[in-house]
């Protein structure tokens, strides 16, 4: 797999989010992913929490792409595939996730 564009960076900023207690649902996270704009939702709701910047480091389109990728692929299948419980509130752990994925690729 081809490295996608600021993936690494964008990695820290769920990490950051994580580490300063917020929250989404896989639900949440999921829709975002099949409707390919998860950078963006992220990035617009938390923008005063993330540590990236914007211009021209990430690569919004390919990083939605990398998980749209996985759209079908890990719905409902969130624990048996990577051991993530609960609904509610581990969406952003999804991500870091999906983003291990391309370490191993």
């Amino acid at each position: 797999m081809a490295a996608v564009k600021g993936i690494r960076l964008f990695s820290l900023d769920i990490l950051n989010l994580i580490s300063i207690g917020k929250k989404e649902s896989i639900s949440e996270i999921e829709r975002h992913f099949d409707d390919g704009d998860v950078v963006e939702y992220l990035s617009k709701k938390y923008a005063s929490d993330f540590i990236g910047e914007f211009d021209g480091h990430i690569d919004n389109k390919a990083i939605n792409e990398y998980f749209s990728n996985y759209v079908g692929y890990i719905n409902d299948n969130e624990f048996r595939k990577y051991e993530i419980t609960n609904d509610d509130d581990n969406g952003l752990l999804l991500i870091l996730a999906l983003i291990t994925d391309s370490i191993e690729g």
